[in-house]
């Protein structure tokens, strides 16, 4: 058996972004990583998980109950995999502080009052559910991403206070009991680099003063994240800062699920193997490798296979990238080549992310036909022929179905806004007929991929968040359908499309040296409107 140059190398699922993973869907994912040599199961869960003492936490979410939790661990087990659980203590709680009867514990919108009791009392609700339901006395405690920390309901209480001493109060506290539930907590690094660095986290020549941090609380360990990096030189510097901390040292790379409906495989070998590479030069014990499911959840974690495999057995000692693809078709019996397909990688730019923002881009405002470079449409076209050749494959054929009428969709509609605003200024009302069709087979095409799109959903996911995912896809096909009669309207009587009359703004406002650049983009609510929510 091959020896892991880690204690524990894992692999995180997102559970917490609406797509929460139906059981026998994360008892197959679960079986794959365990045979490609992941020792750990890292489960990130904000408030969908149960707190029976508070029915509001999680609810309509799709939450794991204490049972759920149970029988993942148990099956988990078996494969040998320890499962992990991550929650939250401090930010990204927004799904349950939107709630009303939360405004006495909230900071800001996604974080918790530092310093109220009352905080503390369901903290310690969250760690004895934990406890009650995992068997791993390790628990990932969150710390993350708290920029607008002490500067909500905090700051009118309190007057301004250092971002540091509120940090490191609320985490002795949450420590403490943690401690207490006999639990082990680990939280993520950043915000220790981000006050004392402008906001920066990641960079070559990390700025950090031990001093002013002062001493961590004893047992506590550190994940020092990294998802953008393929450079080795940084990566040590970052762990040589973190080691000035003390304290257990883990590290955690990106498998990239969060930037739409397509993952990026290419960029998360590049980088994963590269701080992998490093956290074992450095003697890093323990390593994992995250799939984030940020806005939605849109990727299939089984659309992140190739990356998983390539990370699991290089890790494991295998250096030679074409025995690797050749193991890997062997075991799925589709190519890695071909599999990469999913990525819809339209463009070199690393984790752009067009196949999302190009479907709910508006056809008339057309806010982000700034980023077209021309050839869309072929581009997409091609990916939908090549994802189709799997589309019976007796495991993964939903999956390329899916991705394959999304690709098929976009070669409709990626480029049909550039062309109705050109047709309408031009004044062009032959071509303006002719695009008719285009939009006929753009609503045709959108409604086939919503379709596949939730079946994948269920087949993978409990139903809580699909509700997400419909509003917008309806809402797509919706205003395509509306644009479509307008547009049918002006070739007949020249009535005018208000939108298309309006000169159209490069949306980085950088001028034609930004423009035809795709980019990655995933909030939805800024990719179709001006407007406001």
């Amino acid at each position: 058996m091959t020896t892991l140059p880690f204690r524990r190398f894992g692999v995180m699922l997102d559970m917490s972004r609406n797509a929460v993973m139906d059981l026998p869907a994360l008892k197959e994912f679960a079986r794959e990583i365990a045979d490609m040599g992941y020792n750990t199961l890292l489960l990130y869960t904000e408030d969908t998980y149960c707190l029976p003492e508070e029915p509001y936490f999680g609810h309509g979410r799709g939450r794991y109950s204490q049972e759920d939790v149970r029988e993942i661990v148990a099956f988990c087990e078996g494969l040998g995999l320890e499962v992990i659980p991550c929650i939250q203590t401090l930010a990204h709680l927004d799904a349950y502080l939107k709630w009303r009867h939360t405004a006495p514990i909230t900071d800001t919108a996604n974080i918790l009052l530092a310093g109220s009791d009352r905080v503390y009392t369901l903290i310690r609700q969250m760690l004895r559910s934990i406890k009650a339901s995992y068997k791993s006395p390790l628990v990932h405690i969150g710390m993350d991403e708290a920029h607008m920390l002490g500067l909500g309901k905090y700051l009118d209480q309190n007057g301004y206070q250092s971002r540091f001493e509120i940090l490191s109060k609320h985490l002795k506290r949450v420590c403490e009991i943690a401690k207490e539930e006999g639990l082990e907590p680990n939280i993520w690094s950043d915000m220790f680099f981000r006050l004392g660095n402008s906001g920066v986290y990641s960079s070559d020549h990390p700025r950090l003063d031990p001093e002013e941090i002062g001493e961590l609380p004893e047992g506590l360990a550190l994940t020092y994240w990294d998802y953008y990096s393929t450079k080795k030189a940084r990566y040590r510097a970052m762990f040589r800062a973190h080691k000035k901390l003390g304290g257990n040292l883990w590290f955690a790379g990106g498998i990239w699920t969060w930037k739409g409906f397509a993952p990026d495989n290419r960029h998360s070998v590049a980088t994963c193997l590269a701080g992998l590479a490093v956290a074992a030069e450095e003697g890093v014990e323990n390593a994992f490798v995250t799939l984030w499911g940020d806005n939605g959840g849109e990727c299939s974690r089984f659309a992140a296979l190739p990356a998983l495999f390539v990370c699991a057995e290089t890790v494991r000692g295998e250096r030679d990238r074409s025995r690797i693809r050749r193991k890997f078709k062997e075991r799925y019996g589709i190519s890695y080549e071909s599999f990469l397909n999913l990525d819809l990688k339209i463009t070199q730019k690393t984790v752009a992310n067009p196949e999302k923002y190009l479907l709910y881009n508006d056809p008339f405002l057309g806010l982000l036909d700034s980023t077209l470079s021309g050839g869309e449409s072929e581009r997409y076209a091609r990916f939908a022929r090549c994802l189709s050749r799997h589309g019976k494959h007796p495991r993964f054929g939903l999956l390329f179905r899916s991705q394959a009428a999304l690709a098929k969709t976009l070669s409709h509609k990626a480029e049909l806004g550039a062309r109705t605003r050109a047709a309408y200024q031009s004044g062009d009302k032959k071509a303006a007929a002719a695009l008719l069709a285009e939009y006929d087979r753009a609503i045709r095409s959108l409604e086939r991929f919503a379709e596949l799109f939730c079946a994948l959903w269920l087949s993978e996911n409990r139903p809580q968040g699909l509700e997400v995912q419909e509003t917008r896809l309806g809402g797509a096909l919706f205003r395509l359908k509306s644009c479509r009669r307008r547009w049918a309207l002006w070739i007949e009587t020249d009535q005018p499309i208000p939108e298309l009359e309006e000169k159209a703004l490069d949306y980085f406002g950088d001028g034609e040296e930004m423009r035809r650049q795709h980019f990655r983009h995933t909030a939805y609510l800024k990719m179709y409107t001006a407007g406001r929510e």
